[in-house]
């Protein structure tokens, strides 16, 4: 009864309302599946991207029924993703009694089989002795959902993030043969890699959101380019509109994002610094928390901007649309964190184009392949502060050329970061793929783990 019940409110899901209108889609030549969507923590106010790829999916006709490995808190749900939580099935907590009762179950349905993706998962690819016992739980809760994902007869999985998600993706993959895709990011590729070459050789196909990504993966883990597909973040533009140029006493810029080091935001208050010893009057509003904001606070006052630069923790999407609408220039100075860590393309550099705010960030990543140097932005080399303020000053001084790289970068997000292209790419993706399997069978490339 305990699984029946979970399976009908999964099922919940395949009816959802998607956030995009039908006639905002563009026409469909492949036909709706049935999806399973793994993802860590589901919907947050920090992946944006992933709850309204769902909607868009939905939207083209796919039942897509979410696992989240746990819920968020209250305060991390954006005012837009609510309706997603009742439809979304998630994975922890789970009472001891039901975890006994479907282990038993797999064990006796697949005494081998359970064991060998068991041994399998923890002999792999980890960087720490704790980051085996964090499969060993990915493992657990993976089994602990197969009835669910079982009786939902879905015709394809797929994780976002390489990490938790894809592991229970990739174990729910080899008991049921289902196969199965994950999105990896950007963490996920450069810092964790938590069964990375297992999961790059498992899947059917692996997406990832740049070509620098792309590039990376074929070349470090000889994974032939044709599995491995871009797929950029996207964009609702119904939402991001920009409007009248603002009319501030004193320039507005701006930067968001996570306070950690590879956004260089310890560069940008220096930029900030030096302009201001230069005589440029300016504010500086920083949208975002994290782990470095007491120490961007105390830099600040060290360099004496305590009245210019406001830090406004982390907003939800219509507060910060308005500080979009609000400054004159956006800037984000990506650098790569000591630990190998990078950004692929922000997010929040795509919205900030979107509101047509003109761009100065790095020549680093997959930002060049969103920002157009001198075209539809302006780009530095990463850790140049003198690079930096001239960049900065260049646009200060001449607000015609920045309106004019702001309307260039709002027609590059139009033409290739909408969220109705990114979802239709993937639709495509996942047509063709359960397309091209006449059976159930899992394909050759995904039955071994190792």
């Amino acid at each position: 009864m305990a699984v029946h019940r979970q399976v009908v409110s999964a099922r919940t899901a395949w009816s959802q309302p998607s956030s995009l209108p039908q006639k905002d889609i563009p026409s469909q030549s492949a036909q709706p599946k049935r999806l399973a969507y793994f993802i860590n923590c589901f919907p947050n106010l920090i992946e944006t991207m992933i709850y309204r790829e769902v909607g868009a999916l939905r939207a083209l006709g796919n039942e897509v029924c979410i696992f989240s490995i746990r819920r968020p808190a209250p305060a991390e749900i954006p005012t837009e993703a609510q309706s997603f939580c009742d439809a979304t099935f998630y994975i922890l907590p789970i009472g001891l009694f039901q975890l006994l009762k479907t282990h038993m179950r797999a064990l006796v349905r697949h005494p081998v089989r359970y064991w060998h993706i068991l041994f399998a998962v923890l002999s792999g690819t980890h960087m720490r002795f704790r980051d085996r016992l964090r499969t060993l739980c990915h493992f657990i809760e993976a089994v602990a959902v197969l009835p669910v994902v079982e009786e939902l007869h879905v015709d394809h999985l797929h994780a976002h993030w390489a990490v938790g998600a894809a592991t229970s993706a990739m174990v729910i993959s080899q008991f049921l043969g289902i196969p199965f895709t994950f999105t990896a990011h950007a963490y996920d590729i450069w810092r964790e890699k938590l069964l990375l070459p297992e999961k790059l050789r498992a899947a059917q196909a692996v997406v990832t959101c740049t070509d620098y990504n792309r590039q990376h993966l074929a070349t470090t883990y000889g994974i032939r380019m044709e599995k491995l597909h871009v797929v950029y973040h996207g964009v609702d533009l119904r939402r991001f509109q920009p409007g009248e140029p603002p009319r501030n006493a004193e320039p507005v810029l701006l930067s968001v994002g996570r306070l950690v080091e590879q956004k260089g935001l310890d560069r940008l208050l220096r930029a900030c610094a030096a302009l201001a010893q230069q005589g440029y009057r300016l504010r500086c509003d920083i949208i975002g928390d994290g782990p470095l904001r007491r120490d961007l606070e105390q830099l600040t006052d060290e360099l004496g901007l305590g009245e210019r630069v406001h830090f406004h923790g982390r907003l939800f999407q219509e507060q910060l649309i308005e500080h979009y609408a609000a400054a004159d220039l956006f800037v984000l100075p990506c650098i790569q964190a000591a630990d190998g860590d990078r950004d692929g393309i922000p997010n929040v550099l795509i919205e900030a184009m979107a509101m047509q705010l003109p761009i100065i960030s790095t020549r680093f990543s997959g930002v060049p392949e969103l920002v157009v140097d001198a075209s539809t932005g302006v780009l530095v080399e990463p850790d140049n502060v003198p690079a930096l303020v001239e960049a900065m000053r260049g646009l200060l001084d001449d607000p015609a050329r920045g309106h004019s790289l702001g309307q260039a970068g709002r027609q590059r997000v139009i033409e290739d970061f909408t969220i109705e292209r990114s979802a239709t790419t993937l639709h495509h993706l996942f047509a063709s793929l359960i397309s091209a399997r006449t059976n159930r069978a899992m394909p050759a490339t995904a039955r071994h783990l190792l």
